[in-house]
């Protein structure tokens, strides 16, 4: 079953590689680096403006640690077929959820790496402790993640629901304990406590015989991997996964504003398309409440301007794949439309939502800068709104024409 498991993982590996290639693309990359950047920088004059004797640091790390444990599913990488398949094997099963249980434990630690890095400075300003404690602290929210999927392992088996949530509520108590107690007591002591709780939560939690529950247990890995798929589905269509059309009666007001003529066909359907299709709809709305929330929690104009710029670019650059949404459908090959209304359509459409959401993010920003301010950032956005819809975005549709 070792063996097994490892031709699992390696093609699964395999698959996420390939997916990866189109998530982190030169624009996504680019991105995370100018958003990181600035926000490094934010993050380090923060640090500089607080008082040595800022209460309210430890709380706030400790909050976050104990809000990121939870993070991160058992990976079993089981397949419907295998409640068939493998029922002769489940004695042998054992050891195949500890192997996952080994595989599950790298992407929150990668998570936790990360968080406790972020959050180190504010330990160190606010608990005058060394910058050696790093790995002290991150050793006690590995072991405390360790408990965790532990657990989850235990939920694999039948008539182990009332025990999963009893463990599950003691845990994450327990968790938030060890965690307030490193950062006031000492990160050895609570280091000492994580661990030992590991060790508790793995004996607790050994199979002991019991038969596996292969409906729940396959359920599970599919919500898991829906959940990937729909992160990567925001860069790249994936096949293992289906768009849902939500009706939204109450934005019918604005597609009844289109006039029903052979030009506007494509404007129709690209209209319907981002508001009632899942993948860009919802997408768009959620970078607009993204971009909304942070525009106004940031008090610096340049880091407002450089914001709202970057998540216009970046709900421009997520909707052109609507251009080709409807290539398949037998009825757009029929109806005679010239090339040239469909590319018009797109880039009205372009235009009509980067306008409104230009609009949005100066109105968010009104809650931190002057009036002035915000009609400049306004003026700015129209700018880069008319550069993206009239040059950039031509140049893309024609690309994906040839």
């Amino acid at each position: 079953m070792l063996d097994f498991f490892r031709l699992r993982r390696q093609r699964h590996q395999k698959k996420m590689m390939k997916y990866m290639r189109y998530v982190f693309n030169d624009h996504f990359v680019l991105v995370c680096l100018f958003l990181v950047g600035g926000l490094a920088f934010y993050y380090s004059n923060l640090l500089k403006a607080l008082p040595v004797d800022f209460i309210w640091g430890l709380p706030i790390v400790g909050v976050i640690w104990w809000a990121i444990l939870p993070f991160g599913r058992l990976a079993t990488l089981v397949e419907p077929a295998d409640m068939t398949f493998l029922l002769p094997k489940e004695k042998e099963m054992g050891s195949y959820l500890s192997q996952g249980l080994r595989h599950s434990i790298g992407i929150p630690f990668f998570i936790e790496l990360l968080v406790c890095g972020a959050l180190l400075p504010l330990v160190v300003l606010t608990n005058q402790v060394g910058f050696s404690t790093f790995f002290i602290y991150l050793a006690m929210l590995w072991s405390l993640k360790f408990a965790n999927l532990c657990i989850q392992r235990l939920a694999c088996y039948q008539n182990t629901k009332t025990s999963t949530l009893q463990l599950m509520f003691g845990w994450f108590l327990l968790s938030g304990g060890v965690i307030f107690i490193s950062l006031y007591l000492g990160a050895i002591f609570g280091t000492i406590l994580g661990l030992a709780s590991a060790v508790i939560f793995y004996v607790l939690t050994k199979e002991k015989g019991r038969l596996l529950d292969w409906s729940k247990m396959i359920e599970r890995e599919n919500a898991r991997l829906h959940r990937i798929y729909q992160f990567i589905n925001l860069f790249t269509d994936v096949p293992e996964i289906e768009s849902k059309v939500r009706r939204r009666k109450y934005l019918d007001g604005l597609l009844a504003r289109i006039t029903f003529k052979q030009e506007n066909t494509y404007l129709y359907l690209f209209a319907r398309g981002a508001l009632r299709g899942a993948e860009f709809g919802s997408l768009f709305f959620r970078l607009l409440i993204v971009g909304g929330v942070l525009l106004v929690s940031l008090n610096d104009f340049r880091f407002i301007v450089g914001v709202a710029l970057l998540f216009i670019y970046l709900i421009g650059f997520q909707m052109i794949p609507l251009y080709g949404q409807f290539d398949y459908i037998g009825a757009t090959q029929l109806y005679p439309v010239a090339a040239k209304y469909k590319r018009a359509a797109l880039q009205k459409l372009m235009g009509i939502l980067l306008f409104a959401a230009a609009f949005i993010f100066t109105l968010c920003s009104f809650v931190q800068v002057s009036i002035e301010q915000s009609l400049l950032l306004f003026v700015v956005l129209l700018v880069e709104i008319g550069l993206f819809s009239w040059l950039y975005l031509p140049k893309r549709i024609k690309k994906m024409e040839d």
